[in-house]
């Protein structure tokens, strides 16, 4: 029985790390420019929106801290790929995924957006 019950834990923790590693693929996007332009264009994302807070920033390191408006804090953080591509990842402060990663979606939304809707000579 004990052996029995061993498994079925394993199985459920498999399970469920297998669950944040998909939502945590969900967090990093990369992009076609440089990390300078993806980040103001993050800081542009948060400020378009009445639903984040940008709480504090540092653009030499290259990360945002916001809140949402259900007073969840999460960071972004903007890291050089190449000459002319960059990854953005979007973090729970906390590291608690139990909100989905709705957050994360809407802020890449509005850098896609951004992005399609600006001439390619300015980025």
């Amino acid at each position: 029985m004990k052996k029995i019950l061993l498994l079925f834990s394993i199985m459920f923790l498999a399970s469920n790390a297998s669950a944040q590693e998909s939502m945590l693929s969900n967090c990093n996007k990369n992009y076609q420019i440089n990390a300078d332009n993806l980040y103001m264009l993050t800081l542009s994302a948060l400020n378009s929106q009445g639903q984040f807070e940008v709480v504090e920033m540092q653009s030499k390191s290259g990360y945002i801290m916001f809140e949402a408006t259900n007073k969840k804090q999460y960071i972004a953080t903007i890291s050089k790929e190449g000459t002319t591509s960059s990854s953005i990842k979007i973090l729970p402060a906390n590291s608690d995924f139990s909100q989905g990663t709705g957050v994360q979606k809407t802020i890449f939304d509005i850098i896609d957006l951004n992005i399609k809707n600006t001439p390619q000579k300015v980025l």
